[in-house]
């Protein structure tokens, strides 16, 4: 039963992807909503974002929906990064096991900026006006276990970005599995992020490299543009797994519809089921790549188990990034 399952579900995603390969996007700026392809949580990005077969709490809504299937009871995950130029970005999400029926989740993500004064072409200094930028994402997710081997899951969320006066909404789609295959830890995880229509910017513009459009005073409409799709494959498996020492190491394959190929590589030390350290390298990036971070598990409140996260990203001429994330079982 599970091996038909599983085919169905590999078909529907290939096919998905391989829509997504086929559409005739240049590589590189062709995507809104980047906000959506900045990783959220520090355990996936101290990995090398090397995630989607590992995906097992509430934080899974960001990279695999089906990795919510794992949610035992209530978790509750949030995060936040502090991007350079005063960017803030962040998340939060929250599942619950409702049994045989399957795992609900909510989850949100932003990017907040700080005020920016407004410039024209007649004032290039500035107008004096101020404004910021607050983009967001709500979804709603569904996963369940169709065997104890395949897990299945899926996101349906309201996307919203805006500059100044124009912006649009849009909805989007996650899709994901994750296959245990019970041996040695090794699992297999395909997801495809942020599948939607094309969106247009609302309001209008002055093309000042046009000089019919700057002669006669006639605004241009925005065109259309795609979100960044994503489509990802992972595969993890343990190398070491005895009763106090794991070491896991994963790998993920992402084919983004903006962008070149990319592969990411994780390997995460755990001791005591307590304590992990990690460390990851996204290859085939145009700046930086290497990731480090560190976990803490520990009880707290009696039976609630909580889970602190930190990592360390390079970007390059960016400099460094710093990731803190929280996450409760309860």
């Amino acid at each position: 039963m599970d091996k038909r399952v599983l085919i169905i579900a590999v078909v529907i995603l290939s096919f998905i992807g391989g829509q997504v390969i086929a559409q005739d996007f240049a590589p590189v700026g062709t995507a809104v909503a980047q906000f959506l392809e900045i990783g959220i949580g520090a355990r996936a990005t101290a990995l090398g974002e090397a995630y989607t077969s590992l995906a097992n709490d509430a934080g899974s809504a960001f990279w695999n929906p089906a990795g919510l299937a794992a949610v035992q009871q209530r978790s509750f995950y949030t995060a936040f990064t502090s991007w350079p130029a005063e960017i803030s970005i962040g998340g939060f999400a929250f599942a619950m096991n409702f049994g045989n029926i399957g795992t609900f989740a909510i989850s949100s993500t932003y990017l907040m900026t700080g005020d920016m004064e407004i410039t024209t072409i007649a004032n290039p200094e500035g107008t004096g006006e101020m404004f910021g930028i607050s983009n967001f994402a709500v979804g709603l997710s569904y996963a369940r276990y169709m065997t104890d081997h395949l897990a299945i899951g899926i996101t349906t969320k309201l996307v919203r970005e805006k500059y100044f006066d124009s912006g649009y909404y849009s909805w989007a789609l996650d899709l994901g599995t994750i296959y245990h295959t019970h041996f040695h830890g090794l699992t297999l995880g395909m997801s495809i992020l942020h599948f939607a229509p094309e969106v247009r910017f609302s309001g209008d513009y002055i093309d000042y490299s046009d000089k019919r459009s700057l002669d006669v005073n006639k605004p241009k409409n925005f065109e259309t543009y795609s979100l960044p799709i994503n489509f990802r494959f992972g595969v993890s498996f343990d190398l070491l797994n005895t009763e106090k020492n794991k070491i896991t190491t994963s790998v993920d394959m992402i084919h983004p519809n903006n962008n070149l190929e990319q592969y990411n590589f994780g390997i995460e030390y755990c001791f005591n089921k307590m304590f992990f350290f990690r460390s990851g390298y996204r290859f085939n990036t145009d700046e930086g790549g290497f990731a480090l971070g560190t976990g803490l598990k520990f009880n707290l409140f009696g039976s609630e188990l909580a889970a602190l996260d930190y990592s360390f990203t390079d970007l390059g001429v960016l400099k460094y990034i710093h990731r803190v994330s929280l996450g409760f079982s309860f």
